[in-house]
């Protein structure tokens, strides 16, 4: 798969400014897998590069040309003995390539990035920016499942509603109404939609640069979502997600992929065609998890990709559970087959994937 990303090593010098935390990597809080939001505070043509990365700076060599006042997303590779990152190279014309925008979409989600940017902002709070970013952090939470949630039918359609994938139908309806088009039905439109929101935070906080341009970052994001889900629905019969999870305060993202190609290709009734699901998680206590779901006549096969002989056995100790609660719907398990992978192999795959690899079934945007 062609991603635009290149190596950058960030090394930790706080040997050489012992009278200074900023390039100590003392109090960041990353884990390999991680994908943060860092501004480039400064940048020499040697390469030497500046970085300001969950509220602390980083000296950084990188053989990846960046500019000064950037942001930029960067996915932690190694944390010991020093942090490794890669970064988004930010090539022009990267949202004209189909390809091209699923490497991008890969590497940050808008979740992710909208959390770096509060990070920031609890650092350095803002009275006048405080209530709308809280209004953004408690929508974000709506959206996120937490500890004991399911990913249920209810739960993608009110996702789907608040995740500003559906901003521009909901605005066709609105401007289409007869009866309701007051202000007030409006402004709750955009207090349950993540990229209107993400609009009206960066039209209103303009004394943080950091943060507006953080903002259109996330709606840069989201917009490159809407035109992927749109290929893949139109050429694949399948739909991606990106899922923001809320594990201990803290967000990370997981990738559901629905595919109804079947249904679609052939003219099937939904009650008669395969229905398939996948599901990756990479921020699990337990370690990554992928799940692949097939769906057909209430008969289901589940597979699970996991990396530890513990982790099976404990998956294994819970089949009846996961039994039960499905025969509650009509649906019967027909197999579940159990695959050890290794971690890393994991923590690098994307459900995205199987689909890049074929780049001649995907062509460029106009």
């Amino acid at each position: 798969m062609i991603r635009s990303l290149q190596d950058l090593i960030v090394q930790h010098r706080a040997s050489i400014n012992a009278q200074s935390n900023k390039i100590s990597g003392k109090g960041l809080s990353l884990r390999q897998g991680d994908v943060v939001t860092g501004k480039v505070l400064d940048f020499q043509p040697s390469g030497q590069a500046k970085l300001l990365v969950q509220g602390k700076e980083l000296s950084a060599q990188t053989t990846v040309k960046l500019a000064k006042g950037q942001m930029a997303q960067f996915r932690v590779e190694q944390t010991q003995p020093h942090y490794v990152f890669k970064v988004s190279s930010g090539s022009a014309g990267m949202q004209h390539s189909a390809m091209q925008m699923m490497g991008s979409v890969m590497q940050a989600s808008p979740f992710q990035i909208f959390n770096d940017i509060f990070q920031l902002f609890k650092k350095n709070p803002d009275d006048t920016n405080q209530k709308i970013m809280m209004q953004m952090m408690q929508l974000f939470s709506q959206l996120a499942i937490k500890p004991g949630d399911s990913i249920t039918p209810y739960y993608l359609m009110a996702f789907l509603q608040r995740s500003g994938l559906l901003w521009e139908n909901k605005m066709k309806q609105w401007l289409s109404s007869q009866k309701n088009r007051s202000s007030e039905r409006f402004n709750k439109l955009i207090q349950q939609d993540l990229k209107a929101l993400a609009f009206e935070t960066a039209n209103n906080i303009n004394s943080n640069p950091e943060i507006k341009q953080g903002m259109e970052q996330v709606i840069e994001k989201i917009e490159q979502w809407q035109l992927l889900n749109h290929k893949l629905l139109k050429d694949h019969g399948k739909m991606y997600f990106m899922l923001p999870l809320l594990f201990d305060t803290i967000f990370h993202s997981g990738e559901l992929m629905i595919d109804i190609s079947d249904m679609k290709k052939g003219g099937k009734e939904p009650k008669n065609a395969m229905l398939k699901a996948a599901l990756l998680l990479k921020m699990t206590r337990i370690g990554p998890v992928k799940v692949e779901a097939v769906l057909f006549q209430r008969q289901l096969r589940i597979d699970y990709w996991l990396c530890h002989h513990e982790t099976i056995a404990l998956f294994k100790q819970n089949e009846s559970l996961v039994a039960d609660a499905l025969r509650t719907h009509g649906v019967q398990i027909q197999m579940i087959a159990y695959h050890l992978e290794d971690n890393d192999t994991l923590n690098e795959m994307s459900l995205l994937d199987d689909i890049s690899r074929s780049s001649q079934r995907l062509s460029t945007f106009a």
